[in-house]
């Protein structure tokens, strides 16, 4: 990854259109830092983990360097994940204002682990090396769901995913025999921070384009295929309802694609690249259906972006500064991690969250769909029409079944409040093509009436 310089005109912009992000100062004095990881334990706390922001993830120095605050942004407060150089952050779970726990990687090489403070980072400990990550491990993340319920994850080590976990704070870990997790495919491998949680159920996602899942905070595990031409699976988020979430997965080529579920990660839909959409972090915002992303391109692609949708739209906040992470407490407490940059003056690198969310628009629409589903599921007949592909880009192809092409065929797109916006009609035809290439991205419900029988479907529409 890239700097990018904070100009005056940014700054001012970041101020203006409702101060959709206040920038605050990380409290570094001597460095450029990019932020990868957040963790937020409770309103007034936050903590950021480092990488070195002016070479990337992979080709910079390696960085121990995180920051935080224990008064909702007003100060932060930095320091370092003690002296190993060899080591950098997977990613941190915070537990409150002084407690912390850390899984660290040793790059493009093994070893690493998990590393606790109660102290508030003055200093750490590894916690049971050997029994919990060893030199040939590989850590991706580690999460405590509360002080002493906890989770850890690395790369496969004799021939199955590291996962362990711990009901006491950590004091003993327990690794989860392999006959509990279905077997990885040839040189197979996570993510660092590439997981989500929420409450008991946990998701991770590998280099195969596939995603494991345990609903009973690791105990035992399925894994699902989001994409079967193994793209590889970074970035995860979900809803408190544990079903609507959505994947970021990258090429070998550096492209970046978006997919959704809604029925908690069994099944996927290829969003591709949603207009708006930043493409860089993802995270869902608790007690809310509301999806945020970020970016750290430059110019077009970078700051953030909201959806209401599970990922199908998005709506662009800003784009005046580079945001390479975000998280959220909740609806009114969230942070940014952009890059912080040695001046004189010091500039910034967090962002405290002003946004104010649209929750009538995210509840109003996910009933909306609850409710075209169900309608959609009663007056669909017999054999199915076939509607592909979804989403759809330039065209879509409905594929009539029966005798239902010995007819005239009625067909209708409706948006998701009810309008009509285009009705066509087709006579003794089995497979209908429509251009949808200038439809703005989006839900929309394609209707079909054909003499007595009526067969309704909602497609989505990317750009």
């Amino acid at each position: 990854m890239k700097k990018f310089v904070l100009c005056a005109v940014a700054i001012i912009l970041i101020f203006t259109a409702k101060a959709q992000w206040v920038v605050q100062n990380a409290g570094f004095t001597n460095d450029t830092l990019g932020f990868y990881e957040m963790s937020l334990p409770n309103k007034h706390t936050a903590w950021a983990v480092c990488y070195d922001g002016k070479f990337g993830l992979n080709n910079g120095r390696f960085i121990l360097d995180f920051t935080r605050t224990t008064d909702g942004g007003a100060t932060w407060i930095p320091g370092k994940m003690g002296n190993d150089h060899s080591l950098q952050f997977s990613n941190i779970s915070a537990i409150g204002e002084n407690e912390a726990w850390v899984a660290m990687n040793k790059r493009f090489t093994t070893g690493g682990g998990l590393y606790h403070t109660t102290d508030g980072g003055v200093t750490w400990e590894q916690s049971k090396a050997g029994e919990i990550f060893d030199e040939n491990s590989f850590p991706n993340f580690v999460y405590f769901k509360d002080k002493n319920k906890g989770i850890a994850m690395g790369d496969p080590n004799g021939g199955y995913f590291e996962v362990y976990t711990t009901t006491n704070k950590g004091k003993k870990w327990k690794r989860v025999p392999q006959a509990e997790l279905p077997p990885v495919i040839a040189n197979e491998f996570g993510w660092i921070s590439g997981y989500a949680a929420v409450d008991n159920t946990i998701w991770f996602g590998t280099s195969a384009g596939r995603i494991y899942k345990s609903d009973n905070f690791g105990k035992d595990w399925t894994v699902h295929m989001v994409d079967p031409t193994g793209k590889f699976l970074n970035e995860i988020a979900f809803n408190d309802d544990r079903k609507h979430g959505v994947a970021h997965l990258r090429t070998n080529f550096g492209q970046t694609f978006l997919y959704s579920t809604a029925d908690g990660g069994l099944t996927w839909t290829n969003l591709g690249q949603p207009a708006n959409w930043k493409s860089s972090r993802i995270t869902a915002v608790p007690g809310t259906d509301v999806l945020v992303s970020t970016a750290v391109s430059n110019p077009v692609n970078r700051g953030s972006a909201v959806s209401y949708d599970n990922g199908a739209t998005w709506t662009e906040i800003e784009h005046s500064a580079s945001k390479a992470v975000c998280r959220f407490y909740d609806e009114k407490t969230g942070y940014a991690g952009g890059f912080f940059l040695t001046g004189p003056p010091l500039i910034g690198g967090i962002f405290k969250s002003q946004i104010v969310f649209d929750k009538s628009n995210s509840s109003d629409k996910s009933e909306m769909i609850k409710k075209l589903t169900v309608t959609m599921e009663k007056i669909t007949p017999g054999p199915q029409v076939k509607i592909y592909p979804s989403p759809a880009i330039d065209e879509i192809n409905i594929s009539l079944p029966g005798n239902m092409p010995e007819g005239t065929s009625i067909i209708k797109i409706l948006s998701t409040d009810g309008k009509v916006i285009e009705t066509r009609t087709s006579v003794a035809t089995k497979l209908i093509r429509l251009k949808v290439n200038n439809y703005k991205a989006g839900i929309y419900l394609i209707k079909i009436t054909n003499n007595d029988k009526i067969f309704s479907r909602a497609i989505i529409i990317a750009k």
